[in-house]
């Protein structure tokens, strides 16, 4: 059998949820606003609501243009919610995610990976300190995680899967207000990376192989459900090294990386529907598209706050 360099990346990211104070408030606010995280400080994760798409596996459902709830990253600006919710795995607060209508003159944080739009992208987290994050090759796949505890023992639950369709080196701009609004990567990754310094060029930005018809194999994800009448809250779904993911996944990494190499096309098939299996057997589908956050006026965000949870933008 064959080898073409395919790597399968088990990628620990840190952070819960966001829900200190300096974020969301005092905990007897109900809701508000969530401004965009200030740049070169920590990231942490979202529960999210909004407009997407989900496949359900075993009945080969599509569910298209629905609102969705799902785990992620986002850092800039959103609409939260507290929620009746006990407490970790569980989200606490749920966001609905958008871009303000002017663009900041602060440092901001990028999103990354972001799973908006017309494609997954991951563009820079943690390439600095691991060569192998630079040099993936099209076919490989990272699984974007935590790190937890579930019934005392070390876990780790997927919030990303990205198969790599392509790579390219992007500038990181300048905000320019004119063009602002217009083009999600730049907003969300491209000219945030460059308020925090990320210098002339981001030298590998991985663009997610997406689902789309006629094409077969692996494609990026997010375990998600849709939303009936209220936000289904739900913990990460756990990926345990059972079957294809033994010697793939290790629960115990607190951070950092995994990487398995020299994997054969039909290795990599192997580990990825072994990954499939385990989320869609824990009651989860997958989101394939998420709506572009809107551009949204400050008048119309407070107002949003006011209302119970939706997504965002129609």
């Amino acid at each position: 059998m064959t080898h073409n360099g395919v790597r399968v990346v088990q990628f620990v990211h840190p952070g819960f949820e966001y829900h200190r104070q300096e974020h969301v408030g005092p905990g007897n606010r109900p809701s508000g606003v969530m401004d965009w995280k200030p740049g070169l400080t920590g990231h942490d994760r979202k529960f999210m609501l909004t407009w997407g798409s989900l496949l359900e596996w075993d009945a080969a459902r599509d569910h298209k243009s629905v609102a969705l709830g799902f785990w992620g990253e986002w850092e800039g600006p959103s609409v939260f919610w507290r929620m009746d919710s006990p407490g970790r795995p569980l989200p606490t607060i749920v966001h609905s995610p958008f871009r303000p209508a002017t663009c900041p003159t602060e440092p901001v944080q990028n999103t990354d990976p972001m799973v908006f739009g017309d494609a997954f992208i991951y563009s820079n987290c943690l390439q600095g300190s691991y060569r192998s994050l630079r040099t993936l090759t099209p076919g490989s796949v990272i699984l974007f995680g935590r790190f937890g505890r579930a019934r005392g023992r070390p876990s780790f639950s997927l919030d990303t899967c990205l198969v790599v369709d392509r790579v390219q080196s992007l500038p990181a701009v300048q905000f320019v207000a004119d063009s602002y609004g217009t083009d999600l990567l730049t907003d969300a990754v491209l000219s945030p990376a460059h308020t925090e310094g990320g210098g002339a060029d981001l030298t590998a930005v991985y663009f997610g192989r997406r689902r789309s018809p006629g094409v077969t194999g692996p494609f990026s994800f997010f375990p998600a459900r849709v939303m009936d009448d209220s936000p289904p809250l739900f913990a990460r779904p756990e990926l345990r090294p059972t079957g294809a993911l033994r010697g793939v996944v290790s629960p115990a990494n607190m951070q950092g990386l995994k990487v398995t190499s020299n994997l054969s096309v039909r290795d990599r098939d192997a580990i990825w529907t072994e990954v499939m299996q385990q989320v869609t057997g824990q009651s989860c589908g997958l989101g394939y598209y998420a709506a572009p956050p809107p551009v949204l006026e400050e008048h119309a965000v407070k107002a949003a706050a006011e209302n119970a949870p939706v997504p965002l933008g129609r």
